[in-house]
């Protein structure tokens, strides 16, 4: 029990966060369901700022890291306005702005990239859009030096429609666990009319961005009793995962544009943690693979780093 009666959680405005925001407020109100819980929609520089590649919406809007998508958030909760800050946690920086915590995390979702393109047989030759340096480089990696890429912003419902819209576009790629939250993905679809195709990406290709497919909730870190409230809904494998993650992250000091892929999961009692990181001016990535107690994450996460040699 609480002895708070009303929680506000802050959230963006696309359809993605916004559903994410009621995955949160329907698990709120199952595990407290005398509380109220009350949704605002607060817009983002990364909202606003789509007249540039994603890469370049921190310079141009001086906000650091990936902050683009959760500075006006933070904003709100430091006045108050709000108790809970709702992020897809691949757009949190990797570490927080003193005064806020990451007080809890949901279920993961699938953490896969997909694929998706005008013809079912497409084979990596032709232009694919992303607004994803990571994407790009692994796609290269994976295609070959055949692509040609286009820069693609906007939530998923626009990103297919621009696929579509495009008559020089062949593919899009997105993450399964936005598409499958909005009801969007399908072996085959129609978008405006046009048949699109939608496959899996190998996670061993296309390593997700750090935290994909993780909702997560952040507070402010004087709130003990929202942080409380927050615990009693926090998922414990995903967060190992994300400590995990968001640790290697920390060692590499890598920003929004860093093109980098690190993924955790369980297997049992142990963590297993794959990372692959493109060095600028070089082709390939440096990867590795390490194993470790589920029980120490961070120590996984430093690991990690050092076998990576990015030390």
């Amino acid at each position: 029990m609480t002895s708070k009666n009303t929680l506000i959680i802050g959230t963006r405005g696309s359809a993605l966060a916004l559903a994410q925001a009621d995955m949160v407020r329907a698990v709120l109100a199952l595990r407290y369901p005398e509380l109220e819980v009350r949704r605002e929609i607060i817009h983002t520089t990364g909202d606003r700022r789509t007249d540039v590649p994603l890469a370049d919406v921190a310079r141009v809007s001086g906000v650091v890291d990936k902050g683009i998508f959760i500075k006006e958030l933070e904003s709100a909760l430091q006045e108050g306005r709000i108790d809970v800050a709702v992020h897809s946690l691949k757009d949190v920086p990797s570490e927080l702005a003193p005064g806020f915590t990451l007080a809890a995390v949901l279920p993961r979702a699938s953490v896969e990239d997909v694929l998706i393109t005008k013809e079912p047989d497409w084979n990596g030759t032709g232009t694919l859009a992303t607004g994803s340096v990571r994407r790009r480089l692994m796609a290269r990696t994976y295609w070959g030096s055949g692509l040609r890429f286009e820069d693609l912003r906007g939530n998923v419902p626009t990103r297919l429609a621009k696929l579509v819209e495009h008559p020089g576009w062949d593919a899009v790629i997105l993450a399964k666990a936005g598409l499958e939250r909005l009801g969007l993905y399908a072996a085959e679809t129609v978008v405006e009319g046009r048949k699109l195709y939608m496959r899996p990406l190998p996670v061993e290709a296309f390593i997700p961005a750090v935290g994909q497919g993780i909702v997560g909730m952040e507070c402010r870190s004087s709130d003990k009793e929202t942080a409380d409230i927050l615990e009693g809904i926090n998922d414990p494998p995903a967060r190992a995962c994300a400590l995990a993650e968001r640790t290697f992250l920390v060692l590499l000091g890598a920003s929004c544009s860093t093109p980098v892929g690190v993924h955790a999961c369980l297997e049992g009692n142990e963590l297993v943690l794959r990372a692959s990181y493109y060095a600028p001016g070089r082709e390939e990535p440096f990867s590795t693979v390490v194993r470790g107690d589920g029980k120490d994450p961070a120590a996984l996460g430093r690991l990690a780093f050092e076998r990576l040699g990015a030390g």
